[in-house]
């Protein structure tokens, strides 16, 4: 299982709403949530959202490796969620994080209370 914080997720989930696209969920070099479309920095998207334990910047790369590849498989992959799925209301409301696990073709996404 893969958390982000809601911090970091609100900014994504309101770039999404305001360009009325998708909200992405990557798996290449870490584990990510961006918008589909928005605004852009250097060539990369500016907002981005980190599983907190598949980032890149903060996680060595043999960890956050193989996290990634434990929870989803060694392929690289992006998903395309709703951007108004109802547990990113709960994200951008009640301020709590997501969970997200994977089995075999299926992604569990939960909204949770706040870790302390």
């Amino acid at each position: 299982m893969i958390h982000f914080i809601a911090a970091d997720l609100r900014p994504v989930i309101s770039e999404a709403r305001k360009q009325q696209c998708r909200i992405v969920l990557v798996k290449d070099h870490g584990v990510y949530m961006l918008a589909e479309r928005g605004e852009m920095e250097n060539g990369r998207r500016s907002i981005i959202a980190w599983a907190v334990e598949c980032n890149p910047d903060t996680v060595p790369f043999d960890d956050w490796r193989e996290r990634a590849r434990a929870e989803f498989g060694g392929d690289d992959f992006v998903k395309y969620l709703d951007r108004n799925d109802a547990v990113f209301d709960r994200v951008i409301v009640e301020g709590f994080d997501l969970q997200i696990e994977a089995d075999t073709g299926y992604l569990y996404i939960n909204a949770v209370a706040p870790r302390s």
